[in-house]
């Protein structure tokens, strides 16, 4: 299973199955985005609103969404960054 933002849940997501079952079938709403003061993940509601499969299908890929709005503060740059890459060397495979 891969997020519309190119995460594959299984593998690249610690909360897969425990207690998450996906961001595609959660609809995007997510335990992380509490964090951020959202009820659904900011990047699943812009693929929604974009009516766009996921990530892939957009231009603006990484956006200011993946980079700003859902940064996950408690990792360096450089895993950030790896992380940004991999998901986008996933959606490239859609």
């Amino acid at each position: 299973m891969i997020s519309v933002c190119g995460v594959i849940c299984k593998t690249d997501c610690g909360s897969f199955e425990n207690p998450c079952k996906g961001c595609n079938e959660l609809k995007g709403e997510v335990s992380w985005v509490e964090f951020i003061g959202k009820k659904v993940c900011p990047i699943y509601q812009c693929v929604i609103d974009k009516k766009i499969t996921t990530c892939a299908s957009c231009e603006e890929r990484p956006c200011d969404i993946w980079l700003v709005e859902t940064r996950n503060p408690s990792v360096s740059d450089e895993e950030f960054m790896q992380d940004i890459q991999s998901r986008l060397k996933n959606l490239k495979k859609l």
